[in-house]
């Protein structure tokens, strides 16, 4: 990292919160240990009662450890150096006013640059926050807003939080962070339609039956009881991370892999999905979720799968499935793109494995050896892992971070493309919310059963 560079100041909001000790400080030790954020990098954790260095870095070591099956002390002490404390109470306009000051103090005595607001916090903690910083003169020109999903509850929510974020930050100093879109697969499923010729010729509707994205998962709600019992599998994954994979699978690819050109192709197909229709979407819940979340009335999904159609003629046809679920037989998250047989043969299938295990395979038919003309399925298999060097690829949070001090929205969602996710799905959240039939349940560790005929 150019030492040259000023070096910017990251506020996390909800410091002591669980994705900020599973996920960002995890991540800010790899990048510092890395030397991939610039010399002297500034983090401050706010909280409205007292913060404790020492416990934040006794759980971020927990958390390397457990990932890597070793911590490097040196990397402890970069993070132990770059990490200050702030009191904050998110509705006290002293507080906003004494931060304001700190950070004019970095700038005048480190030559401190940019200041990156990072909300680690649910989205409805948002609006206080955002006014007073906006207030206190923390949205000029060198501030950057990261917001975590979900964006909104519904259309309606989603407009009004754009709104408030847009009423007092510009669109290119917010990143709305889909960390998917950061994991090296998904930043590689348009490099590898631009620069492998012979797909080029084949991603349309006359070669392609089906795309099927799934993100599957083992666990359950765990510790996330009061936030996901107000949310479902269709507003978790499929309105955020689900639906940008689609959009990088089958948009068209931008004359320039920038930011802006990616997401007006990203924003051009989104807004041409027809929306979704409730006869074609299915839900069901795990046994046990109800005591989970100490409500016996929830009609809450936890397993979602819809189908959906797109308006381009390109695309007409094309049978696109989106699916994700928890208490699943394994954790997995995958785009399958299975492209049609001819005369009777069976299919191939383009296989993008984002996690675990990231890369990308292809199911090949060839004749067995032998004087009967027997078939058999071979598959071309690359894993990222056994690919390249181990260790070349970040993380997710690694690569926001490092995208954020960079100033590059590439893989962030935009307003538009926010907006028109919302409009896909609103069919299917109104049936839902009105709608007490179709929920059906389900055994943890196996799918639901649908009659999709």
């Amino acid at each position: 990292m150019d030492d040259q560079q000023k070096s910017p100041v990251i506020v996390i909001f909800g410091i002591t919160g669980d994705l900020s000790k599973r996920k960002l400080l995890p991540a800010l030790y790899h990048l510092l240990k890395e030397d991939l954020l610039p010399h002297d990098t500034k983090i401050i954790g706010t909280s409205r009662h007292d913060i404790v260095i020492d416990d934040l870095l006794g759980s971020v070591e927990l958390c390397v450890l457990e990932k890597d099956n070793v911590c490097d002390p040196g990397g402890i002490a970069r993070l132990r150096a770059a990490l200050q404390a702030f009191k904050l109470d998110p509705i006290e306009d002293s507080d906003y006013e004494a931060l304001k000051h700190h950070l004019d103090e970095l700038s005048a005595e480190n030559n401190h640059g940019d200041r990156i607001f990072y909300m680690s916090l649910p989205p409805s903690a948002y609006a206080p926050i955002i006014e007073r910083l906006s207030q206190h003169g923390m949205n000029d020109g060198r501030s950057r807003i990261l917001l975590e999903k979900p964006f909104g509850y519904n259309e309606t929510s989603a407009a009004e939080l754009i709104e408030l974020v847009n009423h007092h930050y510009k669109e290119d100093q917010i990143y709305r962070i889909d960390h998917y879109l950061a994991k090296e697969t998904a930043q590689n499923l348009l490099t590898f339609r631009m620069h492998n010729p012979i797909f080029t010729a084949l991603w349309a509707r006359d070669h392609i039956d089906s795309v099927h994205i799934e993100a599957a998962e083992e666990l359950g709600i765990e510790n996330r009881a009061n936030f996901y019992d107000k949310t479902g599998a269709l507003r978790d994954l499929i309105q955020s991370h689900l639906m940008q994979l689609l959009a990088l699978t089958l948009m068209d690819i931008p004359t320039r892999l920038n930011s802006h050109e990616i997401h007006l192709s990203k924003q051009y197909f989104l807004e041409q999905l027809m929306p979704a229709s409730p006869h074609k979407a299915y839900r069901a819940q795990y046994n046990g979720y109800k005591a989970a979340v100490s409500n016996e009335l929830s009609r809450t999904e936890t397993y979602a799968k819809i189908h959906l159609e797109h308006g381009a003629e390109r695309w007409q046809g094309v049978d696109i499935i989106l699916e994700t679920g928890k208490a699943l037989p394994e954790k997995h998250t995958r785009i399958t793109v299975q492209f049609k047989g001819h005369h009777g043969q069976p299919h191939n299938k383009l296989v993008f494995q984002v996690q675990p295990d990231e890369g990308i395979s292809l199911d090949l038919f060839v004749k067995q050896p032998g004087l009967e003309n027997k078939m058999e399925k071979t598959l071309l298999d690359l894993t990222y892992d056994t690919a390249f060097e181990a260790g070349k690829h970040i993380d997710a949070y690694e690569r926001v971070l490092v995208d954020a001090v960079r100033a590059d929205q590439a893989l962030f969602a935009s307003a538009n493309e926010v907006m028109a996710t919302w409009r896909v799905l609103q069919p299917i959240i109104d049936a839902w919310d009105t709608n007490g039939d179709g929920l059906m349940s389900y055994e943890v560790g196996s799918y639901p059963l649908f009659d999709e005929s």
